[in-house]
């Protein structure tokens, strides 16, 4: 066993380590969404960031706790809660945990749909149709 140099007995160290990672996820708009994972968050204290990517820019962005978004930690579970979710949500998330030894991060998609039933147009017989969303109606488009 080995002192330090204040004679108290050192603690181990470890970097955190996925044991779940995040799984994509298909929701509804105005549907609360849960992403979760399962990170050990190793020694010492570690420190947690979420992050979601945009569309048209790729790059990353740190998501902080607001009206929209929550985060929580209980135990090895770390969870980022949408409370209202909008298509605009639809990215890639990202959660790094972060300590001193090392870091870990796990990514997942979500897919927010506007509607249960999509819109969709197809080709049959030489004649475009559609599909009315209101009525679920084909209606024929010239």
């Amino acid at each position: 066993m080995t002192l330090t140099p204040t004679g108290s007995v050192p603690t181990a160290v470890e970097s955190p380590r996925l044991l779940e990672p995040l799984k994509n996820v298909q929701t509804m708009v105005r549907e609360t969404t849960v992403l979760s994972c399962q990170i050990s968050a190793g020694e010492p204290a570690s420190d947690v960031h979420w992050y979601r990517s945009g569309k048209i820019c790729k790059m990353f962005r740190e998501i902080t706790d607001d009206a929209k978004y929550e985060m929580s930690r209980k135990g090895d579970t770390l969870s980022l809660i949408i409370a209202v979710s909008e298509a605009t949500d639809s990215a890639i998330y990202r959660c790094e945990v972060v300590n001193k030894i090392g870091k870990v991060r796990t990514e997942c998609r979500l897919h927010v749909r506007r509607t249960s039933s999509s819109l969709y147009i197809s080709c049959l017989s030489a004649s475009i149709y559609t599909v009315c969303q209101k009525t679920s109606t084909f209606l024929l488009l010239k």
